[in-house]
């Protein structure tokens, strides 16, 4: 006969969905909010710190207005312009494919002469890459002169995040290309698409720390001590590294303040790179946020909540590792959210499963207690010694913890040394008012002594006169209990006295991983969790209707008397 009342077990899944789905929706949320936009950035930090330094583009070379320079000339920030006319036409005669001036000549100088020797330069070494200011309303004058021959204009400008930390290269500032992006332009001689940069801003694939580009001082080049060989045929920045400028910055590679000319070193390297670092875009990052979300749920439908938490961890930590090698080889994945919904569902999930086991303890109890009276063997256990001992030790530790030493009788456990074994069982169940039958794999077929008969076909076989005399009482339960991948026996396969038992609802145990079942219902008859407990398919262990089913074998029982 099969039930139609729920039972603790048949939440489980609908509860694990919602789970599942508050999970996938916050992380979702999070991810598209950059509500945890702080823990991102410190995962792409760390990314960097764990990949160290690579060889930086060897096509680029750094010359720094440094200190050592300051001192050769004897001067102060803002040097005079002749001595930068003097450097464009050393690095000219080196032949490099770019000169780039990360400087900025705003006004005209005290002197005209020293305007007049830079102007004169750029348009003999041109073209010559020079940072201006872009307000949006023309290229500003260049040493007092608006657009001199043999000058490119390009933004200076670069936009650190809301916490002072340089990550991304822009596109333009208000309508004149980027430093960087005006120098691949000339050096590939094409444009570079705004396309390529959408959203305006791209993540810079710094080579590493501060100090990974090689700086060349400015005096040791006008100098000559640097050969004309470092800078053929290369990218040539020229920038101020001396601290007194100021102009440095925190990067996403390093919390060590980088010099304005390496980061642009960087930008130009990423450019000419084709933008290898990329974030990865919403379809995967919702799937992994998806999978993550998902993963808990799915694992608690078969396992523990031990075993859930610490499969979450492993997939976190396997999460996290993944992110480390996407991050090596240019992509960045979304670490926060992905974390945050994994973390969301492992703790629904557990929550889920206690609550179910709770529930699932409430059933039994009900079930249980109305059947015990204090100082009585109110649960005896009917098992086979040579198939299902082990089950049988634990059920009865278990149960005599539960509901005290005197309230469960099991052979080897209550019979006293010289007693009277064959008088003391019958006596026992007598006095009990619940039959746990441990029903193993061979419990039905075990061989009996004489050639193809079965223990269960001899009427003098212990295990059926127990199951006789427990069925024979109709205020007792008699409940089955399936271990080992036992199934429930069929009414024709058992003998006539013992057919009423296939009526009786079963408490199966998966025989997979018996010993950790077993522990579980030791302890969820300890403290109220049943997980390990599968009610037998088409019936259920609720009170209420195992009254309503007892009576109904009370009546056949009695039935069953009256005819033999």
């Amino acid at each position: 006969m099969r039930s139609s009342s729920s039972t603790p077990e048949d939440s489980r899944k609908p509860l694990l969905l919602g789970v599942a789905v508050v999970a996938l929706l916050a992380g979702i949320a999070i991810y598209a909010l950059g509500a945890l936009a702080p823990l991102q950035n410190a995962a792409i930090a760390e990314g960097f710190a764990l990949a160290g330094a690579r060889p930086p583009a060897a096509d680029i070379a750094i010359v720094a207005v440094d200190n050592t320079t300051l001192q050769r000339i004897d001067a102060q920030l803002p040097i005079p312009r002749s001595y930068y006319a003097r450097l464009l036409d050393v690095l000219h005669r080196a032949r490099p494919e770019l000169i780039g001036l990360d400087l900025q000549f705003i006004g005209t100088s005290a002197d005209p002469r020293q305007d007049q020797a830079l102007l004169a330069a750029f348009a003999r070494d041109g073209p010559v890459l020079v940072t201006v200011t872009d307000s949006g309303t023309g290229v500003p004058a260049i040493a007092g002169v608006n657009n001199p021959a043999g000058v490119v204009p390009a933004s200076g400008a670069v936009d650190t995040d809301s916490d002072g930390v340089l990550r991304k290269l822009m596109y333009v500032q208000v309508r004149l290309p980027t430093f960087a992006i005006r120098a691949a332009e000339l050096v590939e001689g094409r444009p570079i698409p705004v396309s390529e940069v959408p959203g305006n801003q791209a993540w810079i694939d710094f080579a590493g720390p501060p100090g990974t580009y090689r700086p060349y001082s400015m005096a040791s080049v006008l100098d000559g001590a640097v050969p004309a060989s470092v800078f053929a045929g290369k990218i040539v920045l020229v920038g101020i590294t001396a601290p007194i400028e100021k102009d440095v910055f925190t990067t996403s590679a390093s919390p060590d303040p980088m010099a304005g000319v390496e980061v642009q070193a960087n930008a130009i390297e990423t450019v000419l790179r084709n933008f290898p670092l990329q974030s990865a875009n919403a379809i995967l990052s919702v799937a992994i946020i998806l999978v993550l979300a998902l993963a808990p749920a799915a694992l608690s439908l078969r396992a523990s909540s031990l075993v859930v938490a610490l499969s979450s961890v492993a997939l976190a930590a396997l999460f996290l590792g993944t992110a480390v090698l996407a991050f090596d080889n240019g992509l960045i994945l979304p670490a926060p959210a992905p974390i945050v919904a994994l973390v969301l569902a492992t703790g629904g999930a557990i929550a889920v499963e206690s609550l179910v086991e709770r529930r699932q303890h409430r059933s039994l109890d009900e079930l249980l207690r109305p059947f015990l009276r204090p100082g009585e063997n109110a649960f005896f256990l009917s098992y086979r010694r040579d198939q299902s001992s082990f089950v049988a030790r634990q059920l009865r530790t278990a149960l005599a913890a539960r509901f005290g030493e005197q309230s469960v009788f099991m052979d080897q456990a209550a019979i006293s040394p010289g007693s009277d074994w064959p008088r003391e069982i019958p006596e026992a169940i007598l006095g009990c008012q619940a039959m746990l039958v441990i029903i193993g794999k061979y419990w039905l077929a075990e061989p009996g002594t004489a050639p193809g008969s079965r223990r269960l076909d001899d009427p003098g076989d212990w295990v059926r006169r127990e199951v006789e005399a427990g069925l024979a009482r109709p205020e007792v339960a008699v409940i089955p209990v399936l271990v080992d991948g036992a199934t429930m026996p069929d009414s024709a396969d058992l003998p006539p006295s013992l057919r009423s038992l296939a009526d009786r609802q079963a408490f199966p145990l998966a025989g997979v991983q018996l010993d950790q079942e077993v522990g579980a219902l030791v302890d969820g008859i300890r403290n109220g969790q049943l997980a390990p407990l599968r009610l037998a398919e088409g019936g259920h262990f609720l009170a209420d209707r195992w009254d309503v089913r007892l009576g109904r074998r009370r009546r056949r029982d009695r039935a069953a008397d009256s005819s033999r």
